[in-house]
């Protein structure tokens, strides 16, 4: 998943309140050391029908509501509202939380949650089961450090959910949470996967004790209830995995969509540089044609302006080389050749002494 986000928390006092009245356990073991995540019946109810709605894309939006301390000095967190992400850029696998998006959200958390905190943000899996993806992690460690911040997952395919906090620098899993402001209304009452209906939930008021349940009395319901469970469950795991067969299939098509565009770009940038080279090459063989050109054009020149006077006899002596004869009569000894020439030697070494040898003389 990822996601483009700006730094949105608000900074409110947190408040002194009891736990809400009328709520539910939903998860499995304690919850002792855990943040204590209550969220109201009716908000859980809208994040999940909203996640559900599409089941081709990751839909997400951020969580409002409170941070209070009870009597004990325990921090406990109330989600209350959801402010649904729009204007953003979702895929199966992907979701981009946009500028515009983000402009949306502060809009309507001021208009409509003053003095209201961003708890935390809820997302979908759809077809990939409830867990914090490395970038998952990276946007929780990133833009909801905040310790009472959490990350709710829902993954609509096989109707599984789960919160996730921050427990000693490091995000962790909840073994659940507290459903409040339970209601009798069809329309609005909530089917949580994690209580089942044949066991009589009690409630203790005492927030110190644990929460219990107790069976039912008719064994034999329980038995055939528990038969038609395992029945939904293997329904559930053959859906799952049609659904993970369809969902790895489309995610192969990306993947191969996305390396044919990698592909198309590098064939693209290899095209440009071979232009690049060829131009290159074109450019510096004009220039190197150009100053050959130009050096002769030179040597030419000086060649021309040269006119030969006339030439000086010189008898070779004891000891004389032509290259010691020539630096007498010249600035350096590149006018050997034409001495030789002139004189018809077919080597620096074919002098003798007492020859007598003519130097030729120049006018500029």
């Amino acid at each position: 998943m990822k996601i483009d986000i700006k730094d949105n928390i608000r900074s409110n006092t947190n408040k002194l309140s009891s736990y809400p009245t009328d709520f539910m356990y939903s998860g499995q073991g304690s919850v002792e050391t855990d943040l204590k995540i209550f969220i109201k019946q009716e908000t859980l109810g809208k994040i999940d029908g909203y996640l559900r709605s599409d089941t081709n894309n990751e839909l997400g939006g951020v969580l409002v509501g409170e941070v209070f301390f009870n009597e004990r000095d325990e921090k406990f967190i109330q989600i209350e509202n959801i402010i649904i992400a729009k204007h953003t850029n979702s895929s199966l696998s992907r979701l981009t939380f946009t500028h515009e998006t983000w402009i949306n959200i502060n809009e309507i958390l001021e208009k409509d949650f003053p003095n209201k905190k961003i708890l935390g943000w809820f997302h979908s899996h759809p077809g990939h089961t409830v867990f914090l993806s490395n970038f998952d992690v990276f946007i929780q460690e990133n833009f909801f450090n905040m310790d009472y911040m959490v990350a709710y997952v829902y993954d609509p395919t096989i109707d599984d959910r789960g919160f996730f906090f921050w427990k000693e620098e490091k995000i962790v899993k909840s073994n659940g949470y507290y459903i409040y402001d339970m209601t009798n209304d069809d329309e609005n009452s909530y089917k949580m996967n994690d209580v089942h209906n044949d066991l009589n939930f009690q409630e203790d008021k005492n927030p110190n004790k644990k929460i219990t349940f107790l069976p039912d009395s008719n064994f034999k319901s329980n038995i055939i209830l528990i038969v038609l469970l395992a029945n939904l469950l293997m329904l559930f795991l053959m859906i799952y995995n049609y659904i993970d067969l369809k969902k790895n299939a489309l995610l192969k098509d990306d993947f191969v969509r996305e390396l044919s565009e990698v592909k198309n770009e590098n064939d693209k940038l290899k095209q440009r540089l071979d232009n690049f080279i060829v131009d290159y090459e074109l450019r510096k063989n004009d220039i190197l044609s150009y100053n050959k050109n130009e050096l002769n054009s030179f040597e030419k020149k000086l060649d021309e302006n040269k006119v030969q006077k006339e030439t000086v006899k010189y008898t070779v002596k004891p000891g004389d080389s032509l290259d010691k004869i020539v630096r007498e009569f010249y600035k350096n000894k590149s006018e050997i050749d034409m001495v030789m020439k002139q004189n018809n030697l077919k080597s620096k070494t074919d002098i003798r002494i007492g020859q007598v040898l003519e130097i030729p003389q120049f006018s500029e």
